[in-house]
């Protein structure tokens, strides 16, 4: 079997996975699904950042203490957000244009915020403004796709070739062609708010983008090809959800703002 065709498989078993816990009357289904990706992601991203049995600890216990605070709707922990928020907006640009991570001696601290930001982020949106956070997360899906297939077909201009080869304008493009047809297609069918959609269409898309190249770094930089090998065809979780963690942390932090469909 193809990679592309073990890819293809992958994808839509998550996704019916995925369609039934988040549609179950039992929210608990949904839960332990973003728990058990976030807490893999955590597992992949320790094995790309440090063999420090010390740093590993405080890793570990830092991540289970947020998981705590997050689930018991301890209210400081949405604090979370704004790291990420500052992180995603100021660090990760200035990381990837540097070509190195700038933070190498607070790594462990610093991927458990990243990770616990997209926890909070999922678990807030699914609880305070479901539509919001089933938006973001196909936009971040359908510029996936498009992106990769868009690359493969058209891709000339590396977008970072030192990064991540593989990363195309052309892509990028594609990406936005494709959600925009999908976000017209919403509004003629009077689903939502057109220029709502479009304003998160292109918030999302770059952002979506940066988590990528942030993530593709953190490989390069550990001398990893995939952050696991847990998705066939796709790697690790990590690289699925890498999107996704620069994404909803500033959709929970502009809905917190008001930003509503």
């Amino acid at each position: 079997m193809s990679v592309l065709s073990k890819r293809i498989l992958s994808a839509i078993f998550l996704f019916l996975i995925f369609v039934y816990s988040f549609f179950h009357q039992n929210y608990i289904y949904f839960l332990v699904l973003v728990t058990l990706f976030t807490s893999i992601s955590l597992y992949e991203l320790d094995k790309l950042s440090s063999n420090n049995k010390f740093e590993k600890a405080i890793y570990w216990l830092f991540s289970i203490l947020i998981y705590f605070l997050i689930l018991q709707n301890y209210e400081p922990s949405v604090y979370i957000i704004y790291f990420c928020v500052f992180f995603w907006v100021f660090i990760a640009p200035l990381v990837l244009y540097k070509k190195q991570i700038i933070f190498d001696s607070i790594k462990f601290i610093v991927y458990p915020l990243v990770i616990m930001g997209l926890f909070f982020s999922i678990f807030y949106l699914y609880v305070n403004n479901k539509s919001l956070l089933l938006f973001s997360l196909f936009i971040v899906w359908l510029s996936d796709i498009s992106a990769y297939f868009f690359g493969k077909k058209f891709g000339k201009k590396k977008l970072a070739p030192n990064i991540s080869p593989g990363k195309t304008l052309e892509g990028i493009y594609g990406a936005f062609l494709v959600n925009f047809i999908f976000v017209c297609f919403l509004s003629f069918i009077n689903i939502g708010n057109f220029y709502n959609y479009l304003a998160i269409l292109i918030i999302v898309v770059p952002l979506s983008v940066l988590g990528d190249l942030f993530e593709s770094l953190v490989k390069r930089s550990a001398g990893k090809k995939d952050s696991g090998f847990f998705l066939p065809g796709h790697g690790g979780v990590m690289d699925r959800i890498d999107s996704l963690c620069a994404v909803l942390p500033i959709i929970t932090f502009l809905n917190m703002q008001g930003l509503n469909l």
